[in-house]
């Protein structure tokens, strides 16, 4: 299990930092677009910086890597396991939110690189696991919860740090 699990970070940097890249500078040129259609995305990155970005996504990259850690070190992987079933479904809402919006967004590429490769890494996790369906859905919707209030956080660190740097 564990060359599955050092996986999850490194798909997660991989797709990440396509975000960091592009986003901010995609957010700008198609604010117009947002704040029309999708008011509430807009006003999340209203005042962020792709330094504020960037400092969030890092404090998600910490996240996995301690439920990396974690799960090795206990020997539970269910943790893990939600956690990287949010993150697949994660690529997929990148890549309905494209087709959405029928424009690319920084997210897309490796979304779509990404997909394949963590569908099969579920797979065979789930084959060394044996977990049962009930529980495979329990840990799912744990780590969806957990990404979910932490996705909250990072956005309010995002923010904090963009004032900070800004002020400083």
């Amino acid at each position: 299990m564990k060359e599955y699990v050092w996986l999850f970070p490194v798909l997660f940097i991989f797709h990440d930092m396509e975000e960091i890249i592009g986003f901010m500078t995609w957010y700008q040129k198609n604010k117009t677009l947002l704040d029309k259609k999708y008011p509430a995305i807009s006003k999340t990155y209203a005042n962020a910086s792709t330094e504020g970005f960037s400092f969030a996504v890092f404090e998600e990259l910490i996240l996995c890597i301690l439920i990396c850690i974690f799960s090795i070190n206990a020997n539970w992987y269910g943790l893990w396991l939600g956690g990287f079933i949010a993150c697949t479904l994660h690529f997929v809402i990148h890549i309905i939110q494209s087709l959405v919006i029928k424009k690319y967004i920084p997210a897309l590429a490796t979304s779509i690189l990404a997909l394949p490769f963590s569908i099969r890494i579920i797979s065979n996790s789930l084959k060394i696991l044996k977990y049962s369906i009930p529980t495979i859905f329990i840990y799912s919707i744990f780590g969806t919860v957990i990404i979910a209030i932490n996705i909250e956080f990072a956005h309010t660190l995002m923010h904090k740090f963009t004032i900070w740097q800004r002020n400083s």
